[in-house]
């Protein structure tokens, strides 16, 4: 599996989180949230795995 199909956009982890993109953003610009993206660029990438793994947690 390339690493590639682990790596959702804001929009999917939001959904995936039910938060807001904007949330997301958020965190990535102030560094706050619980889980942090990649940068590709201007494009942030959010890792599918520590997703999932927050949900977990919180539930």
């Amino acid at each position: 599996m390339k690493s590639e199909s682990l790596l959702c956009t804001t929009a999917e982890a939001a959904k995936l989180l039910g938060l807001q993109p904007q949330t997301l953003r958020k965190w990535a610009i102030y560094e706050t949230g619980p889980i942090l993206p990649k940068r590709h660029g201007r494009l942030l990438r959010w890792n599918r795995n520590e997703i999932l793994k927050f949900i977990g947690e919180i539930k």
